[in-house]
């Protein structure tokens, strides 16, 4: 379906699936795909170093009224941080790749959902995933990097702006 037109007869080959691989995440869709196939496949080793490498510090276990301050902790984050997503979000606005940002991290956190979930379902399985917000955020803006990976040097997307998104996972990830 061309969704331009709404013309299921014009469009999209759907014999060519990097072409709709291309169409949800842009033009650098084979990174986006490598970092969500390797988020599947993240060991618990792989998964604490993620989220030592975003400063969420959860650790195995913790109480409930512990995992939740430290949820709240790790929402704080620095000037730089906070400078470093606003010109992300800028950048993908202005490029019009926003969308694909937003189903990047989306298909990513849920390729770690059973990692960080343990197995465990309902309200016990949200407990659990506490445990892996910060490796989610970490996931999240290497597809967000990735996605915006052949904008650098655009606007105030620097390679210093793309190394700090992509840089904790490639860290953890080696």
């Amino acid at each position: 379906m061309n969704p331009e037109t709404n013309n299921a007869e014009a469009g999209f080959d759907t014999a060519d699936p990097a072409l709709h691989l291309e169409y949800l995440y842009g033009p650098q869709w084979r990174d986006v795909v490598r970092i969500v196939e390797r988020a599947a496949q993240l060991t618990p080793d792989e998964l604490a170093k993620l989220n030592a490498n975003k400063d969420a510090g959860f650790t195995a276990g913790p109480s409930a009224n512990e995992s939740i301050e430290r949820l709240l902790a790790s929402f704080r984050t620095s000037t730089a941080d906070t400078q470093t997503a606003a010109i992300a979000a800028v950048t993908a606005k202005e490029f019009g790749r926003t969308r694909a940002v937003q189903i990047a991290g989306l298909i990513a956190g849920q390729s770690i959902t059973p990692a960080i979930s343990g197995g465990a379902e309902g309200f016990g399985g949200l407990l659990a995933s506490l445990g892996g917000v910060g490796a989610l955020s970490t996931i999240n803006r290497a597809v967000t990097a990735a996605v915006l990976g052949d904008l650098i040097g655009r606007g105030d997307f620097t390679k210093d702006v793309y190394n700090a998104l992509m840089d904790p996972w490639t860290d953890a990830i080696s």
